[in-house]
């Protein structure tokens, strides 16, 4: 009998601490799409593609520059990155992206705002070929 209730509590116990390693994990990060409340303005966000295969390419340095800001990353292991907003008063149309990686040429960066608004995020293609 003893032994029934201390295999009851113990899986109890281990349900208990799975279910808050799992809440912890959901709140882990955003998704690349998703609007994080901490940004206002406009953010930027997008892929890394070889031309020919459009194939994703994964550690292309993105850099955004804005009122001699910088801001640099690169691309995940899926070929995307999310770089946050520089502040309320950016101009999307003002900020300079620019797309490089090691044996590769940049062929073409193409930006579109997904809405409207001055707020709206920035989805950005940047189509690499290798280098001759």
């Amino acid at each position: 009998m003893l032994r029934c209730k201390f295999a009851v509590s113990l899986a109890l116990l281990m349900a208990f601490a799975m279910s808050c390693a799992d809440v912890g994990s959901a709140r882990a990060g955003e998704a690349l799409g998703e609007r994080d409340e901490a940004d206002v303005g406009p953010y930027f966000f997008g892929d890394a593609h070889e031309v020919g295969t459009y194939k994703l390419l994964q550690n292309v340095r993105v850099t955004v520059e804005y009122n001699g800001r910088r801001m640099l990353i690169n691309t995940n292991s899926d070929g995307h990155f999310k770089l946050p907003s520089f502040g309320a008063d950016t101009v999307a149309d003002d900020v300079t992206v620019s797309c490089t990686k090691t044996g590769y040429r940049t062929v073409d960066i193409s930006r579109r705002r997904m809405a409207n608004d001055g707020d709206a995020p920035v989805s950005v293609d940047c189509l690499l070929e290798p280098a001759p």
